[in-house]
């Protein structure tokens, strides 16, 4: 039996002739061909995304978008590799200009067309970029470095209270 060959999203599109045409795409962009990506996981693996284009009532172009990648991050507590899941629903409305960027419904995200193409590669990487933890760490029970537990509830009351010796003064002046 032969592998699989992944199908390569294209770089560039003009995405109001797909719109019209309410094509759907569906393929791999390789993490080695994200390059700001790359400042952060390792370059190994691919990013499936599938994309479907098409206008709403209101004559908005949209693009909604599903992607999944497996990440290799560094740990920022122990400096140990570790995989992270990314799973993202996006939704994007197609804008010629800034000036346009206004006049879209609440529930898009605009995404700006250049020259009349949309670089479809540097917008998969965007959407994989907003999807990063802040602070790239383990969970903590699979983490080398342990971290103190936090006080629980009724602990924290037997704790010594930091204002205790105001309140002991307060009741000297009575």
């Amino acid at each position: 039996m032969r592998p699989m060959i992944e199908k390569l999203i294209p770089e560039q599109i003009d995405p109001f002739r797909y719109a019209e045409q309410s094509l759907r795409l569906s393929g791999v962009v390789r993490l080695a061909d994200m390059p700001r990506l790359a400042e952060n996981a390792e370059k190994g693996g691919a990013v499936t995304a599938e994309l479907a284009f098409g206008r709403d009532e209101q004559g908005v172009t949209y693009l909604k978008g599903h992607l999944k990648t497996q990440l290799t991050l560094t740990c920022q507590r122990c400096m140990e590799p570790f995989t992270y899941a990314i799973m993202s629903d996006f939704v994007l409305g197609i804008v010629n200009s800034l000036d346009e960027v206004d006049a879209l419904p609440g529930h898009y995200e605009p995404a700006l067309v250049k020259e009349g193409s949309l670089a479809l590669k540097d917008l998969i990487e965007d959407e994989v970029i907003l999807n990063l933890p802040i602070i790239p760490r383990h969970a903590p029970h699979d983490c080398k470095v342990k971290m103190p537990l936090s006080t629980v509830s009724g602990e924290a009351d037997k704790a010594e209270n930091p204002f205790q010796v105001l309140a002991s003064l307060k009741h000297k002046q009575k």
